[in-house]
């Protein structure tokens, strides 16, 4: 049995302190084994000089030494360790580095204003399917911003202007009054004045990285009561954070810790964080914002994975292989003409391909329909529901997340009429009909595909009523057509049509 490889990355950050370890086979898939923090806000230990004196490093070396240790354990192939805002603008940034490497024995890099945006750009470029949009990440040190295109990195700015730093500069009083709220907002202002590109791209989606975002996403769900208690491609208005960011500097200290959503040990910077959103949301006069769960790490990661073509171009594509790669053993070949074949009927009912939306669904669901049973075998759609809802697969919209769950465990009779109630918060009016249309597309790609009898279809629909199947078969389908006598029924009722089938034995040639 080959084993395979195991690599870390720690993120020393001007607040937190991570460590996240990836399995990675020989193909290049990987998935996140491991994952750890420690919040050292590295922010709050810099002198009026501008300089980290070196007994105020006694916990981040520590930590550093157990993240090493911990990797260890794990038997990585390598540490990749990226120092972040606190330490690149420290005015004795190379001692800093130093000191760092010889008590701990890691390799550290100094990572710039610019490589981190760009390590931030890699991460949402790999885990969110958007072409164009504003990446903000906002840490405790620094704040990273970038536009780009058709996923392409166009410009990107750091500003010495994070959570932690501005909350010491601005935020000591319990509330905060209207006069510092304003100071900070008039620093970000001011910082990005001079670049142009900044007001030239309206209209865009803020994309948002870090703590700051993941905390205002999950105070805005517990607000609205949200039914998949899921972060990333979680879409924000514009109203309801500029509400969130009306209200909590007003709050003191004791009543932010009761926010619910809102962690205690981010009550105090979540103030300064949601200010800086805020203004640089209004700045590039965005449509929306979306949270991304992934980030620095995983651009780091992927940066190291890929040099020279570091941008995925398929956030759902790359995001399945990763898991397939790591799942039950399932042949493949199947999945892939579980989905062909839901591509032929959808197109031969529909009258025309998948819009991109539903092609995301249909691929998800197809590929995905048996993950449950890495969890167990029996009653496995049921688990491979709750996997695909719970795995914050990438490139997926909440509702299509919602949707692929729904195709991947169809039942039309019960778990697809409750689910569809669990989540009409998600799901448009007209997704009910949509849902059990998928779901049972799903099903008859299913049977169909029960052993490798059929080998092709023909699909085509005759008239408004009448649909029409051609099996080409290696051998008598018995297996296939025993499956087929449900899955017809609910084709049938959810498309409004009758479906006959005949079968062609395939070519000897």
């Amino acid at each position: 049995m080959t084993h395979n490889e195991t690599l870390g990355i720690i993120d020393i950050g001007s607040n937190s302190i991570r460590l996240v370890i990836y399995e990675m086979d020989h193909d290049g898939a990987y998935r996140i084994i491991h994952e750890d923090k420690y919040a050292a806000r590295l922010s709050n230990v810099v002198e009026q000089d501008g300089t980290i004196l070196r007994h105020s490093l006694d916990k981040a070396i520590t930590i550093l030494r157990q993240f090493k240790a911990t990797c260890e354990a794990y038997h990585t192939k390598l540490i990749r360790a990226a120092a972040t805002a606190a330490i690149r603008n420290a005015g004795n940034a190379l001692e800093i580095i130093r000191w760092l490497e010889t008590e701990t024995g890691l390799q550290v890099e100094r990572v710039s204003g610019d490589q981190e945006a760009y390590y931030g750009f890699l991460g949402v470029t790999q885990s969110i399917d958007l072409a164009d949009g504003f990446v903000v990440d906002i840490g405790g040190g620094s704040t990273e911003i970038t536009v780009f295109r058709d996923r392409k990195r166009l410009h990107s700015i750091s500003l010495p202007i994070g959570a932690v730093n501005s909350y010491a500069r601005y935020g000591r009083e319990d509330q905060w009054s209207e006069a510092n709220a304003t100071a900070l907002c008039n620093e970000v202002i001011e910082a990005l004045s001079e670049q142009e590109w900044i007001r030239q791209h309206p209209g865009l989606p803020l994309i948002g990285l870090g703590g700051t975002m993941r905390t205002l996403a999950k105070v805005e769900q517990k607000r609205t009561q949200y039914s998949l208690p899921v972060t990333h491609h979680y879409e924000i208005s514009g109203e309801a954070m500029e509400n969130i960011a009306l209200s909590l500097p007003h709050l003191t200290s004791a009543q932010r810790k009761k926010v619910p959503g809102l962690a205690k040990d981010r009550a105090d910077i979540i103030v300064p964080g949601v200010l800086i959103l805020r203004t640089v949301f209004r700045m590039i006069q965005g449509d929306r914002y979306v949270v991304s769960g992934a980030g620095l790490r995983d651009g780091l990661l992927r940066d190291l994975m890929a040099e020279g073509q570091p941008v995925v171009p398929d956030a759902l594509k790359d995001s399945i292989r990763n898991f397939i790669h790591f799942g039950p053993p399932i042949p493949e070949n199947r999945l892939h003409r579980v989905h062909q074949d839901t591509i032929t009927i959808y197109t031969a009912l529909q009258g025309s391909t998948p819009d991109p939306a539903d092609a995301r669904i249909l691929y998800a669901s197809s590929m995905l329909h048996m993950a449950g049973k890495q969890i167990n075998y029996f009653r496995y759609p049921q688990h491979s529901a709750y996997w695909i809802m719970n795995a914050s697969i990438y490139g997926l919209s909440h509702r299509e997340t919602i949707l692929s769950a729904i195709a991947a465990d169809y039942h039309p009779k019960k778990r697809t009429p409750q689910l569809l109630h669990k989540h009409r918060d998600i799901l448009k009016d007209s997704d009910e009909r949509h849902a059990h249309r998928l779901g049972s597309l799903l099903r008859v790609a299913e049977a169909i595909s029960r052993s490798e009898r059929i080998v092709a279809i023909q699909a085509a629909k005759e008239n408004d009523s009448l649909f029409q199947m051609q099996f080409i078969c290696a051998g008598e389908p018995l297996l296939e057509l025993s499956s087929l006598e449900e899955a017809v029924k609910d084709l049938q009722e959810a498309w409004g049509v009758k479906l006959s089938h005949s079968i062609q034995q395939a070519s000897k040639e």
